[in-house]
């Protein structure tokens, strides 16, 4: 959702101004496919692409993102910005950060509406690769995963065995290792659980990595 919004938010502004979305495109230095990818949500955004758009509509990044109603470009984003060299903004990417956690312990829940924050991280391979990050409850996953570590998860339907995944079994999520029948709890002070033929469990993703 925050992709079709930063889309929506760049074509309002663009209206306004009587700036073609070609013009943005070309002042800005970005793809032709921009805008679409924003609305498939094919990708997320660096802060470097952003806040060239920002810059060239005269707005704030904020504004942009959602984060304000207020348009105007406060000083202090603006004195910000301007320290900020382009090389350090590219090593930069923003992923949504889903605050409601999933559970490493006994369970939590995870619905698909709960509003997603976008957070800034260091851009690389496991960055790139995920569709969001989730935060950890509980240390049932331990040594690998602590209680609030942030997860990069890649959205798949499944995955293999041995594995880390977060899952969602009857109503509630779970970061866990995919075991034959079974949810593997990596840390031995927990039970793992079992799937049996009555169990609604579905796979939400692979899990990449953590932000250390």
């Amino acid at each position: 959702m925050q992709n079709i919004h930063i889309a929506m938010t760049i074509k309002e502004l663009c209206k306004k101004q009587d700036i073609t979305l070609k013009q943005l495109l070309e002042n800005c230095n970005l793809s032709k496919s921009f805008i679409y990818d924003l609305e498939k949500r094919k990708s997320s955004p660096s802060c470097d692409k952003i806040t060239r758009v920002a810059d060239y509509l005269n707005c704030s990044v904020d504004y942009i993102l959602g984060r304000t109603d207020d348009p105007c470009i406060k000083v202090k984003n603006k004195k910000h910005l301007s320290l900020e060299s382009p090389a350090k903004a590219e090593s930069i990417i923003m992923k949504p950060f889903y605050i409601q956690p999933a559970s490493a312990g006994t369970g939590a829940y995870l619905f698909d509406d709960i509003p997603a924050e976008w957070i800034n991280v260091t851009k690389n391979s496991i960055s790139e690769s995920s569709d969001f990050i989730i935060q950890v409850r509980g240390d049932s996953m331990l040594p690998k995963f602590h209680n609030n570590d942030k997860v990069f998860v890649k959205i798949s339907p499944s995955i293999h065995e041995g594995e880390i995944g977060v899952f969602i079994m009857d109503g509630e999520s779970y970061i866990k290792q995919m075991g034959r029948g079974e949810l593997v709890s990596i840390n031995p002070d927990y039970d793992n659980i079992k799937i049996t033929s009555f169990s609604d469990c579905r796979c939400v993703g692979k899990v990449l990595g953590k932000i250390e």
